[in-house]
C-alpha cells in the first residue's frame, strides 16, 4: 500500500477545523467573534456542500489523468464527479436541519462509492484518510442536524 504525503493528511485534517468550529458553536449556542446573528448552521451546510464538489472532482481529475479509460469509465466517472456537488445544491431547497442530513448521507455515500471505484485502483492510504475523515464530518453534521441551537 502506497502512502500519501503527510501534506494530505495535514490539509485533511484541518479540514475538520470549519467543520469543528462550527458544530460547537451550534451545539453550545455562541456566536463567533464578529460575527453576532450569523446563520451558522447553514454555513455548516454551505462548507459540506464545497467539500462534497470537491470529493467529485477527484474523478474528473482521474480522467485527466489517466489515458487509459474506456469511453464508458471515463463518462461515468465524469458524471459521479458532478453528482455530490449537485445533489449537494439541490439540498440546500430544503430546511437548514434538512440539508444537514442529506449532507451527512452525501458524505457517507460518497466514501461508499470511492470504496468500490476509487480505492481498489489506487491501493493507497486515502481510504483510510477519508474513512476517518467522513466518519469525523458524518457525526458533526448529523449532531448538529439534531442539537444545533440555530437550525
Amino acid at each position: 500500500m502506497r502512502t500519501i504525503p503527510k501534506t494530505a493528511w495535514m490539509l485533511g485534517y484541518a479540514g475538520l477545523i470549519p467543520f469543528a468550529i462550527l458544530t460547537l458553536a451550534l451545539l453550545f449556542g455562541f456566536d463567533l467573534p464578529f460575527l453576532p446573528g450569523a446563520r451558522l448552521d447553514w454555513w455548516l451546510a454551505t462548507y459540506a456542500a464545497i467539500v462534497l464538489s470537491f470529493l467529485g472532482a477527484v474523478y474528473w481529475g482521474i480522467v485527466l489523468v489517466t489515458p487509459r479509460l474506456s469511453e464508458r469509465e471515463t463518462t461515468i466517472a465524469l458524471l459521479y464527479g458532478v453528482a455530490p456537488g449537485v445533489i449537494a445544491w439541490f439540498a440546500f431547497m430544503l430546511p437548514v436541519r434538512g440539508a444537514l442530513v442529506v449532507m451527512g448521507i452525501l458524505i457517507m455515500l460518497t466514501y461508499v462509492a470511492d470504496a468500490f471505484l476509487l480505492f481498489p485502483r489506487l491501493d493507497s492510504e486515502y481510504a483510510k484518510l477519508r474513512l476517518h475523515l467522513s466518519v469525523a464530518v458524518l457525526v458533526m453534521l448529523f449532531a448538529v442536524a439534531v442539537g444545533g441551537t440555530q437550525t
